[in-house]
């Protein structure tokens, strides 16, 4: 099923593939245009479901983007305001990066017991994790591309307006 961008993803294919063509990565470009699209969606949802964004989300929207009274606070990019039809270039990029991780792994993998390891050994191979380590991966990379569009609070404190 072909992605519809504004309403599956933030990125076409043809988009990402520019992105990836910029950096020289032959891992994108060695994928199926599905398995690209299947990527696109999950990296969408992983960015709409893991940041809190400054702004509204528009209720008539499926993604979080683009949004109302969005200004960003702070950063280099302070006092720069997205309108209700824009999306920003941080959120495509940070798509993008994403995409390329979700071609080769979840984004956010079901954990057993909260993937709290606390000793790993394989022949003379040994992890262990300290009791405070949180599962999962982090995308430093990505978090700092969209720290200019984030705001504080709960995640799950979401304002929805009519527009």
């Amino acid at each position: 099923m072909t992605i519809i961008v504004g309403t599956d993803t933030y990125l076409s294919v043809a988009d990402a593939d520019t992105y990836w063509s910029n950096r020289n990565d032959s891992v994108w470009s060695a994928a199926t245009d599905s398995n690209k699209e299947s990527a696109l969606r999950e990296a969408t949802q992983y960015v709409d479901g893991a940041f809190n964004f400054i702004g509204t989300q528009k209720i008539t929207n499926t993604l979080a983007w683009p949004r109302l009274s969005a200004t960003v606070l702070h950063g280099n990019f302070k006092g720069v305001t997205y309108d209700s039809t824009t999306i920003p270039p941080q959120i495509k990029d940070a798509v993008a990066e994403l995409a390329l991780e979700a071609l080769s792994a979840r984004l956010a993998p079901s954990r057993e017991r909260g993937g709290a390891i606390k000793r790993e050994k394989v022949d003379v191979i040994e992890v262990e994790y300290m009791d405070f380590a949180p599962s999962g991966k982090s995308f430093s990379f990505v978090t700092m591309l969209l720290k200019p569009l984030l705001s504080g609070g709960n995640k799950n404190t979401v304002g929805l307006v009519r527009s």
